[in-house]
């Protein structure tokens, strides 16, 4: 169980500070519409890893799917995230003194994770190796410690970025929304070339 514990709590600190499509969105989110947004999206893969853990363990039986499967994914995460970029490269003006509203920060935070084929790839691999040879008590303790300290960490990058946003005037404010669109560009292009990659170099 020990195992289990530690390993969980690495592999989710790891996944929740390293930089990412979700991570980014989460930032570009509190800078954009505040701490409380930020934060409920940090929630995003409550929701989303169970169902993607379900859809991994079933295709695993068969194994002949997986590429066609993680591509098609890829393709679909890629260019939502361009879309999204293009959206930040479409502000003009940001007024930092009128009130922070709500966004759909949790639903834009869902679809960017799950058309992501980084948490299949994490379950399908190392994520499933542990769940597929442990009891149901030490695989649900994996399940339960991996996505908690994964959204405590994308929690805390939140906090973070809101804690830069007072230091930013409307000017620059609006040049950092511009760079993580790029970022956000970067990611889509990245994972339109894994799925050309998968296609052509099966796992």
């Amino acid at each position: 169980m020990y195992e289990y514990v530690i390993s969980a709590l690495i592999f989710g600190l790891t996944a929740g500070l390293k930089p990412g499509p979700l991570g980014i969105v989460i930032i570009q989110q509190t800078l954009e519409y505040g701490l409380k947004n930020g934060i409920r999206a940090s929630f995003a893969p409550i929701i989303t890893d169970g169902p993607i853990i379900i859809v991994v363990l079933m295709f695993l039986a068969y194994l002949k799917e997986i590429e066609l499967f993680i591509s098609s994914i890829s393709v679909i995460g890629g260019i939502y995230l361009l879309w999204l970029s293009l959206r930040i490269f479409r502000t003009k003006e940001i007024n930092l003194s009128k009130p922070l509203g709500n966004s759909k920060s949790l639903a834009t935070a869902i679809k960017v994770n799950f058309l992501s084929p980084y948490p299949y790839l994490f379950w399908l691999t190392v994520g499933g190796t542990y769940i597929a040879q442990g009891t149901i008590a030490e695989s649900t303790v994996f399940i339960v410690i991996s996505i908690g300290t994964l959204v405590l960490s994308k929690m805390l990058v939140a906090w973070m970025a809101s804690r830069f946003r007072k230091l930013l005037d409307g000017e620059i404010y609006l040049w950092v929304m511009r760079v993580l669109g790029v970022f956000i560009f970067v990611f889509g292009i990245l994972l339109i070339n894994k799925a050309y990659n998968l296609v052509h170099h099966p796992l």
